[in-house]
């Protein structure tokens, strides 16, 4: 008994590792043929139009319709195990019998006590399946039916991701045609209304300013497709990182001009050279000052150091805000996590972008934080030394 548990355990070990459903079909058939010296086998699925073989070691088999009142049917309905040998295989299927096969075993395959499928595995031996090789299969048919519904499972997730990404995508560009032409009435509001009184004018800069935040988070929505589908493409050349957190510093202040931004620059005069792409990379040094600005009080300092190391140039932005549960720190890279969802507007996308950016340039990103003491991002990206 002890033999056959360990060689039940080495084939389960087989489920373990990432597998397509066609590639866990095939694991289970021939898996269960070597637990118990069969000639062939197959597994039939449960699905919305009746039950598919869907795997086969006789390629004939595979993709093909199992019948009604048949043993695959029966075995599946019934829930239990069947042995059928020569004597009745001769009187329902004599073809099979001529193809050599004398006996065949038919386990259910169930999840939650539901019914999924069945295993069959055949021999060409009369009578040859004993008590041990039917428990054996029945053992091995509970890790199967796991691993067919982790399977399925994973298949499904993909395909809703497929669909969230096309989703995004489309929602994304829909939405960046009307917004434009919604900016370009507001610029044009501003410019002709400017000696409005201060209540109009107010109203005014707060739809530029709401139609500029949203116009930035359907551009992250862009770039999420981008990244989803290989298409966010870098233009990389040789950069003075100095001259990209500059334009980040302008930007930052014309958007937050009440906040103040100590920058701190610890290099030589003549270190600060990267290969990278400037615009993203000024992207995300600006998401990282926008991340600073959102999650500390408009009266607390956010400061922006650069340094150096032999092989690399440090870029920290820290803020003395709310901070971050230690909880939540492994998940900040991560698309479309936010954390408490009470907390800041903003979808969650901007760490991530971040993160995809640095990795591209063959950089790193960590952050550090502590609640009701501030954050802390750090970025090194490798110097480029002519």
């Amino acid at each position: 008994m002890d033999n056959t548990l360990e060689k039940i355990y080495k084939s389960g070990l087989k489920f373990l590792v990432p597998l397509t459903p066609e590639e866990t079909y095939a694991i289970i058939v021939h898996e269960a043929i070597r637990l118990v010296k069969g000639n062939g086998g197959s597994v039939s699925l449960v699905d919305g139009k009746g039950i598919t073989t869907v795997y086969s070691v006789n390629p004939d088999f595979s993709n093909t319709k199992v019948r009604k009142r048949g043993f695959t049917y029966k075995s599946i309905s019934e829930q239990k195990v069947l042995i059928v040998y020569a004597k009745e295989l001769r009187r329902i299927h004599p073809e099979i019998v001529k193809a050599g096969v004398k006996s065949l075993i038919f386990i259910p395959l169930s999840y939650r006590r539901k019914p999924i499928g069945a295993l069959t595995v055949r021999s060409s031996k009369d009578e040859d399946f004993s008590v041990n090789d039917e428990n054996t299969l029945k053992l091995f048919g509970s890790m199967a039916s796991l691993a067919i519904r982790k399977t399925q499972l994973y298949q499904q997730a993909q395909q809703a991701l497929k669909h969230r990404d096309l989703f995004i995508s489309l929602a994304a560009h829909e939405l960046r045609t009307p917004l434009t032409t919604i900016s370009g009435y507001a610029q044009l509001l501003e410019t002709q209304l400017q000696q409005l009184p201060p209540k109009p004018a107010r109203w005014i800069q707060e739809l530029s300013g709401e139609i500029s935040r949203l116009t930035g988070l359907v551009n992250e929505l862009l770039d999420i497709s981008r990244i989803n589908v290989g298409k966010f493409h870098f233009d990389l050349r040789e950069h003075d990182i100095k001259e990209i957190i500059g334009k980040a510093i302008l930007r930052f202040r014309f958007n937050y001009p009440d906040r103040k931004l100590v920058f701190e620059n610890k290099t030589t005069p003549s270190a600060g050279l990267i290969i990278g792409d400037f615009d993203k990379l000024l992207q995300a040094i600006s998401n990282l000052l926008d991340n600073a600005s959102k999650f500390s009080t408009n009266q607390g300092e956010i400061k922006l150091e650069l340094s150096e190391t032999e092989s690399d140039i440090i870029l920290a932005v820290k803020d003395y805000g709310k901070g971050i549960e230690k909880k939540d720190l492994g998940k900040v890279f991560e698309g479309f996590f936010k954390g408490d969802e009470k907390s800041e507007r903003g979808m969650g996308l901007g760490l991530f972008l971040v993160k995809n950016i640095i990795d591209t340039h063959r950089g790193t990103i960590s952050i550090n934080s502590r609640v009701g003491r501030g954050t802390t991002v750090e970025i090194a990206l490798p110097r480029f030394k002519k």
